[in-house]
């Protein structure tokens, strides 16, 4: 059985990680334009430490920065966590002032809002010929909800958050297909790769974080919160938390959310049983109720942030070996966990749930002695910025709803 880790303990390794990752030499990436597994994600490391009082991290999160930017043929413009949006992501957190990395993010701020824009009409595109909405073009990682949530500190006034704003609204809206009228964000086939799948024959929606209905709710949430707002913006965020609230599935331990819907059964209207699966950021009940929370927050509906809160503590309270975690990482590992319940753990002031994280600490560093990776996303520079939220409390914890003046690192997975 896991023990309790104290605070002394996390920071030890905390540290342990950061010795390893001081010089850019120390990654060797396919990709090092990569939030995921490049520079960007350790920059994000090293900004936070610096932020803490390390007098020597910025300087380090510097030269990351700087070898994020050398790959052969340059920058490409892709998805939040790809060349230009990471550079420009991992800048934007470590931009201390108005003038801080100032050239850098001017020079790409264009290309973030040209890759955002083509998101958007590529989602209407495939909406207006019947095909679905596939996730990759509305999704956090490679979609419209993540490059939006950079647009909302880089640009929030500019065309191009105004036009993923308005295709992600648009997902509120029926749509029509070939099996029947069906949620706007209905995708053909099944989730991750493309095309058929005999699991889902009619195609599925999506209820994962990363890849789902959540992060367009997330987004639209936070952007309603800053003041940033289109036409039906607040009817959106109510159809699809809504929606999101009318999917939980129950058990002994309480609310829970599956991993998808099938098209034939969102039209058939059943409810077939669906036991937890996973209690991850990526796919699962946390990342789930964050999303909820966060529209609830926004447009202060109290059941849904309620509901949000029975749902954590219902997946903390499950035993570990029925979560389906797969090591330290942020994405689908522990430490993504340990991150969305301390935030909910503040937000809500609730006590049962931080009373869970020194254990979720230790299993993240058990976890992490064993993990061979190094990035943000999977490796150990994420699950040490996790351990930085515990050991120092919730990043921009004052105030609760985001500011347009600041930008924490776990933006980057729609919790902030």
């Amino acid at each position: 059985m896991t023990e309790d880790l104290s605070k002394e303990r996390a920071r030890d390794a905390l540290d342990s990680v950061a010795a390893r990752l001081r010089t850019p030499q120390a990654l060797q990436p396919a990709r090092v334009d990569s939030l995921a597994v490049g520079h960007p994600g350790i920059a994000l490391l090293f900004t936070t430490l610096a932020a803490g009082g390390d007098t020597e991290a910025r300087s380090v999160a510097h030269a990351h920065l700087a070898a994020a930017i050398r790959p052969a043929g340059g920058l490409r413009a892709a998805g939040l966590y790809g060349g230009t949006a990471a550079v420009a992501f991992a800048a934007r957190v470590a931009a201390t002032g108005p003038d801080t990395y100032r050239s850098l993010l001017d020079s790409v701020t264009p290309r973030v809002a040209e890759a955002a824009v083509e998101r958007a009409r590529a989602l209407r595109a495939g909406r207006s010929q019947g095909t679905g909405a596939p996730s990759h073009l509305y999704d956090a990682v490679s979609g419209a909800s993540g490059l939006a949530r950079l647009l909302l500190a880089l640009d929030p006034h500019g065309p191009a958050l105004r036009a993923c704003l308005e295709a992600l609204v648009d997902l509120a809206e029926p749509a029509v297909t070939a099996h029947g009228t069906l949620p706007g964000w209905w995708t053909e086939g099944g989730p991750g790769a493309q095309g058929p799948n005999p699991d889902f024959p009619r195609g599925h929606l999506n209820l994962g974080l990363a890849h789902g209905i959540p992060g367009p709710l997330a987004l639209l949430s936070l952007a309603h919160e800053q003041g940033v707002r289109v036409r039906g913006h607040e009817e959106a965020i109510g159809r699809f938390a809504g929606w999101l609230a009318g999917r939980a599935h129950g058990d002994g331990y309480g609310p829970y959310w599956p991993l998808t819907v099938r098209a034939e059964d969102e039209l058939s209207g059943e409810r077939p049983p669906n036991p937890p699966t996973r209690a991850a950021w990526c796919y699962g009940t946390p990342g789930a109720a964050r999303a909820l929370f966060l529209a609830g927050r926004a447009l202060e509906e109290k059941e849904w942030r309620e509901l949000a809160g029975r749902a954590m503590r219902a997946a903390l309270a499950r035993p570990a070996a029925t979560r389906a975690l797969e090591g330290p990482g942020l994405c689908h590992g522990t430490g993504g966990l340990l991150q969305i319940a301390a935030r909910m753990a503040y937000d809500l002031d609730d006590a049962e749930l931080g009373a869970q994280l020194p254990c979720l600490a230790g299993q993240l560093v058990e976890e992490m002695a064993e993990a061979d990776g190094v990035g943000f996303l999977e490796g150990a520079a994420g699950a040490a910025l996790a351990l930085h939220t515990y050991v120092e409390g919730v990043p921009s914890a004052e105030g609760g709803s985001p500011s347009p003046g600041l930008l924490d690192w776990d933006a980057a997975l729609l919790l902030a």
